[in-house]
């Protein structure tokens, strides 16, 4: 490039960038921004009240639902003991009278909640009598015991006396070299 082409370029160039700096935002730009800003407001605010309304709806209807379905724990009554005369030889006990039941309503109370029982045994594993397999295993372990040709069991000290581990030796790495390019075209 020479010198008047470079002159042209730069002044074209001051030009544009004047013409653009002095531009101004186009009409109704702040408008359209602010109505954007205003319905995203309106959009969380309708949100959050709906997020709230059903939370409260949810709250009131557990709410109802325990105080429909709670048990109604009634207090059991007291049994009524009957009047005797007294006794002259001794003390007699007054037999006590069954419970009224009360007359309930459209539906029979639920019992009360039970209680969770430990039921574990005392010893884990519970003994139990040997299976079917397992006594003819040991049918089978006897007989292998009574027979001329089995060996003594040997005990760990024994095992541990005949037991010799030879050292271990590792042998060099080999790398031959790789085959040369040349070759390589030909395969």
């Amino acid at each position: 490039m020479d010198d008047k082409e470079k002159r042209f370029v730069d002044e074209l160039l001051n030009a544009s960038l004047r013409r653009y700096a002095s531009a101004e935002p186009r009409p109704g730009l702040e408008g359209r921004v602010m109505a954007g800003v205003r319905a995203r407001y309106e959009r969380t605010r309708r949100r959050t009240v709906w997020a709230w309304a059903v939370g409260m709806a949810a709250t009131a209807a557990m709410i109802t639902l325990l105080v429909t379905e709670w048990p109604r724990h009634q207090p059991t009554q007291l049994p009524v003991a009957a009047k005797v005369p007294a006794n002259v030889f001794g003390l007699t006990v007054a037999k006590a009278a069954p419970p009224v039941q009360p007359l309930s309503s459209h539906r029979p109370a639920r019992p009360a909640f039970r209680r969770r029982v430990d039921s574990r045994p005392q010893q884990f594993p519970t003994p139990r009598p040997l299976s079917e397999q397992e006594k003819l295993l040991l049918v089978y372990a006897h007989s292998l015991e009574q027979s001329p040709g089995a060996a003594a069991p040997t005990t760990d000290q024994d095992f541990e006396r005949d037991v010799e581990i030879p050292p271990i030796r590792i042998a060099a790495i080999k790398i031959e070299p790789l085959a040369s390019t040349e070759n390589w075209g030909e395969k």
